[in-house]
């Protein structure tokens, strides 16, 4: 019987703190400066009352814990399959502002793996929520991956 099934939880064994230092690095690799981001005397008038992580980087940190140690290439390697290549998200939504200090986890199913038309090729969908200290649900989102049977 398959390892990978809808259902299937993918371990997540690591939950992040985030901190000024991470919000600063984040953006600057990805460009996220907006004043809302970068500026704190100009987000101390916004709703958030400081500054927030962008929801690009949000998406980046939550799908880093799903990935964190290899968790979804474990997953696969049961059934003799490894990831071949990324090809999409869907269905972002950023549901809670993350802020200073918050730590964040990841809750991680696999949707769907079916195969394609290429016999050493399947479809990996799975569906991660990333969750903050107080259980508030900061990201969700859908991923599909291709994974390629090893020979």
């Amino acid at each position: 019987m398959s390892n990978v099934v809808p259902g299937t939880k993918i371990p997540c064994r690591v939950n992040r703190t985030l901190d000024v230092g991470d919000f600063s690095i984040l953006h600057q690799l990805t460009w996220f400066n907006m004043a809302v981001h970068s500026n704190s005397e100009y987000a101390k008038g916004t709703w958030f009352k400081e500054r927030s992580l962008a929801a690009p980087v949000i998406f980046v940190v939550a799908d880093g814990l799903v990935h964190h140690a290899d968790t979804v290439a474990e997953l696969l390697a049961k059934d003799g399959y490894e990831i071949y290549a990324y090809v999409g998200i869907d269905n972002v939504k950023i549901t809670t502002p993350v802020l200073f200090g918050d730590t964040l986890r990841a809750d991680a199913e696999v949707v769907d793996f079916r195969p394609t038309k290429n016999p050493k090729m399947n479809l990996l969908i799975y569906k991660n929520k990333a969750y903050n200290q107080r259980d508030e649900q900061v990201i969700e989102y859908t991923t599909t991956m291709m994974a390629m049977k090893k020979d």
